[in-house]
């Protein structure tokens, strides 16, 4: 609960109009590495080959290589920031725009300015396949402050906050509000279990992915737990569950070919939630879990 973090909500706006895919997320990521990829590589983008990889700032920021891993974690997916964006719309008229956000963890937090200038040359070049372009109206923090505007970047209101906040915030509107014990997945969650991609909710899946992600973000600022485990405490019965499965298109340039991305959406309601589980499952809401986490997938909320 210790993980320091930042929330922050870009504000688009499309002078000239646009037309778009529903699904945002992909191009904003894509887009934001194509930008960095621009802005720093000097090694011909051969990250296998280079001599400069344990300094590159398009890893820093892209990948986040970690000092150690958990011995489950095969790859380089990233856990140092998250873009989440769920507007579907495609039209844009002159002057229509839309926001998104993107949350940094950990060491990435020192990072803004290079994912700032990231977003604003991509909004020069143009996202998607028409190169739609945009200006950056602004950016707020999760409490509604301004962190920049008219091209000026207020320093004094970039301020981060740790999970445990988070966590305690959100546990106090649940309890104003009644608990009905139902995780909503508003993005797909893609999840092998058993060696097979799931396609339905399971709490023997959902939830050691959850453990291990918080087990990850540990790692990643360098406190080197065990996985959660709750002593004493049975695994959750599943009330019931609705899925829909869910694919995601995307064009990788670093690999230069169509891709497709698939999960499964919808909610899963548990029966009952012992309270030792709660925070868990509230900071999950912040990293979202399953794959592809760092295209927005696997963000859900508690209801």
């Amino acid at each position: 609960m210790s993980v320091p973090y930042i929330k922050l909500r870009f504000s688009l706006v499309f002078p000239d109009g646009a037309e778009l895919v529903p699904e945002k997320v992909s191009a904003l990521r894509g887009g934001m590495g194509e930008m960095l990829l621009r802005q720093n590589c000097i090694g011909d983008r051969d990250c296998l080959n280079c001599k400069f990889s344990d300094a590159c700032i398009v890893y820093k920021t892209m990948y986040t290589r970690m000092e150690r891993r958990p011995a489950f974690v095969q790859s380089e997916s990233s856990v140092g920031y998250l873009i989440e964006c769920e507007s579907r719309r495609t039209h844009f008229y002159p002057g229509d725009g839309f926001f998104f956000y993107l949350t940094l963890f950990g060491d990435n937090v020192v990072y803004f300015s290079q994912y700032l200038q990231a977003f604003y040359q991509l909004g020069v070049v143009g996202m998607g396949k028409r190169n739609a372009r945009y200006r950056i109206d602004e950016v707020r923090n999760s409490r509604g402050q301004v962190v920049m505007k008219d091209d000026r970047v207020y320093v004094e209101n970039y301020k981060t906050e740790q999970v445990y906040d988070y966590v305690q915030r959100r546990f106090r509107e649940l309890e104003k509000q009644g608990f009905a014990g139902e995780m909503v997945f508003h993005t797909p969650l893609c999840l092998k279990y058993q060696g097979e991609y799931i396609k339905e909710f399971s709490a023997e899946a959902v939830l050691p992915a959850l453990f291990r992600r918080i087990m990850m973000m540990d790692y990643f600022i360098r406190e080197y737990i065990d996985q959660p485990e709750l002593e004493g405490q049975e695994m959750l019965e599943l009330a019931e569950q609705y899925a829909v499965p869910r694919t995601v298109p995307r064009f990788s340039e670093r690999k230069g070919e169509k891709m497709y991305l698939r999960g499964i959406t919808g909610r899963m309601k548990f029966a009952s939630i012992p309270d030792v589980y709660i925070p868990y499952l509230l900071a999950g809401e912040l990293f979202h879990i399953g794959k592809n986490t760092s295209f927005g997938f696997g963000r859900y909320t508690l209801r």
